[in-house]
């Protein structure tokens, strides 16, 4: 059984944050970016959707003291065909450590989602 600590952990914490909030609970709406982010990942609205709701869960880890996203490291990149890659820095409150996080997005003819954080761990 392995126990993720650290960074690992943190990054199953804001992938969970991130996930799709797909539900049937009303008073759970509305948390993550949703499961229809996967198929307009090129156009600038999903992105800008995207981008808002990353700063929103970030938003909320800084006000619980946990992680404070670092606004000007926000990027996209080109992964594979049908890919694209959010990447940014954020701090480790509980450390004030900069890590890095990325996420990446498919789009409806690709795979499903991945993330990588600083030691390469999908």
């Amino acid at each position: 059984m392995h126990i993720a600590s650290g960074s690992e952990q943190d990054t199953n914490v804001l992938m969970l944050a991130l996930a799709s909030d797909d539900n049937e609970n009303g008073f759970q709406q509305g948390q993550g970016l949703g499961i229809e982010m996967i198929f307009d990942i090129n156009d600038p609205a999903a992105r800008a959707d995207i981008l808002a709701s990353l700063r929103r869960v970030f938003g909320r880890f800084e006000r619980l003291k946990r992680f404070k996203l670092l606004e000007n490291t926000i990027r996209w990149q080109d992964g594979e065909p049908g890919e694209a890659v959010l990447i940014c820095k954020y701090i480790a409150l509980e450390t004030d450590k900069v890590e890095d996080f990325s996420k990446t997005y498919y789009s409806s003819e690709s795979g499903s989602g991945n993330s990588t954080n600083t030691n390469g761990t999908r």
